[in-house]
């Protein structure tokens, strides 16, 4: 598969160089998948089952926009989103940072870089992770509705999201 990485600037985030990569082509390499789906369901496990994650990846990568952060070869943060056309906004999907990088802005910056520079962005929030919601609070995204949901789903492994 000849999928295009296009690297963008390195940022230095505690003496550590983090590079931030944003796929940039439909066809995606399957082991580069895999690495955003492991670290991705790694973290958002009690909120998603891993197939309905895989499913949101590479439709993200296909349809959206992918950005990880790298320390040296290592996956260590991703986003995953989408344009969304009923509401003309960039939907942020996912995004997960590895425990050892968390609270250095690696977040923040992935936000900052996933999103489309003339479009405003929405995200769903689950209210079992109440320091999400502070997360983005912080970068400027706003409260304006819940959300309430019925699954059709009668499994014992069924998440919230779903």
């Amino acid at each position: 598969m000849g999928n295009k990485i296009e690297e963008e600037e390195e940022s230095e985030k505690n003496v550590e160089e983090i590079k931030y990569v944003k796929i940039e082509e439909e066809e995606v390499e399957l082991d580069e998948l895999e690495r955003y789906v492991e670290l991705l369901h790694r973290y958002l496990n009690e909120f998603i089952s891993e197939s309905s994650l895989r499913e949101d990846v590479e439709y993200c990568f296909e349809k959206g926009r992918a950005i990880g952060a790298y320390n040296e070869d290592r996956l260590i943060g991703a986003v995953v989103g989408v344009q969304t056309p009923f509401f003309d906004k960039f939907h942020i999907a996912h995004i997960a940072i590895d425990e050892k990088y968390q609270d250095q802005g690696i977040g923040t910056e992935l936000t900052e870089r996933v999103i489309p520079e003339d479009k405003g962005a929405s995200v769903h929030l689950n209210t079992d992770n109440p320091g999400i919601e502070k997360f983005y609070e912080k970068m400027g995204f706003q409260l304006t509705h819940k959300r309430l949901k019925k699954s059709v789903k009668e499994s014992s492994e069924f998440k919230p999201s779903d």
